[in-house]
């Protein structure tokens, strides 16, 4: 996803601007760390392998997802994320499959032929019986590289990245009500 992309670079910019580093994120103090690439591994997984495993693939990495985001629910900019895959997962499950506008599609400059000819079973047009249509990849994001229609839930995912992101780079540690103490080392007040 575009967007997101764009997003984590300019909060990378925005994190080494205000005088953050790289090697603070590093410090985030993120729990389970490993459901992220399980998360990844069974999307990646399901996709390639299609047919009716990947819709219970998707369900398997949404759960996965979640646990991670549940297990760090304190460190701001998960609670965007988790509303955007939720709002994503909403659609999705209300549709089978995330309903893409046409008019957007045609306002990014973006094709939709892998979606009529049934080459992309993840996406769908939207029609007049679309649930929660406007939940669906609705807004258009026009980059010169590659033009993508995104969902409500795609840019909430990619804010909340960004914030992980520059509080991360900012601070180096948790923070928010679920925040893990920092442990007190000698010499420390």
């Amino acid at each position: 996803m575009v967007l997101a992309a764009v997003a984590l670079l300019l909060a990378v910019l925005a994190g080494r601007l205000s005088g953050g580093s790289l090697t603070r994120l590093g410090h985030l103090g993120l729990r389970a760390r490993g459901l992220v690439w399980a998360a990844v591994a069974v999307q990646l997984a399901a996709t390639l392998v299609g047919g009716p495993l990947y819709p219970v693939g998707l369900a398997v990495s949404a759960a996965l997802a979640a646990g991670f985001l549940g297990r760090n629910r304190g460190v701001r900019g998960t609670g965007l994320i988790a509303l955007g895959l939720l709002a994503n997962a909403l659609v999705v499950g209300l549709n089978g499959a995330m309903p893409v506008s046409l008019h957007a599609a045609g306002e990014a400059g973006t094709s939709t032929q892998d979606i009529v000819n049934g080459d992309d079973p993840r996406h769908q047009l939207a029609d007049r019986s679309t649930r929660l249509r406007w939940l669906g990849d609705v807004v258009p994001v026009r980059t010169p590289w590659r033009p993508e229609v995104v969902s409500p839930g795609d840019v909430l995912v990619a804010a909340g990245l960004a914030q992980l992101v520059v509080v991360g780079m900012r601070t180096g540690r948790s923070t928010g009500r679920h925040a893990r103490p920092r442990k007190a080392t000698a010499g420390s007040v």
